[in-house]
């Protein structure tokens, strides 16, 4: 391929050669210019990267806490609803009477001149359920206890 010949010609006197310097050199200011901004603006990313995954982290995080305390609100609920239960009980066990009762519906002991008739179907007492019942235990709490 032949290059074509410029049919310009250049003058070579001071003020053509400062121009040419001066185009080069703003050219090469421009190019520094546009490396610097890239620069500042891929470290700007990287700090907008840094404090967003912060953020998303504590979000994520939040999230997960506030799960937890619901969980722990319901059990705390269910334990409250079963200490009023226990509770309940003391209170009857605090009476003579009740204590009686029971001693003969769960032990067979009789008052004077009485006779005890045993069923196979006869139910436990309402204490007996409550104290056999295991606490509710969540089981984030057992995998807590097992680590």
């Amino acid at each position: 391929m032949d290059k074509k010949k410029s049919e310009v010609t250049r003058m070579n006197n001071p003020y053509t050669k400062h121009k040419t310097l001066e185009s080069i050199r703003e050219f090469k200011y421009k190019r520094r210019l546009k490396r610097r901004m890239r620069l500042i603006v891929a470290i700007g990313f990287l700090l907008i990267l840094m404090v967003g995954n912060g953020l998303v982290r504590n979000y994520n995080t939040l999230k997960k806490l506030e799960e937890d305390k619901v969980v722990a609100e319901q059990e705390l609920e269910s334990l409250d609803l079963r200490q009023d239960e226990l509770e309940y009980y003391i209170g009857l066990l605090e009476d003579e009477e009740y204590v009686a009762k029971l001693a003969r519906n769960e032990y067979y002991l009789t008052k004077d001149n009485e006779i005890v008739f045993s069923f196979p179907d006869d139910r436990k007492p309402d204490h007996t359920e409550v104290t056999e019942e295991e606490p509710a235990v969540s089981e984030e709490k057992k995998k807590d206890f097992e680590e």
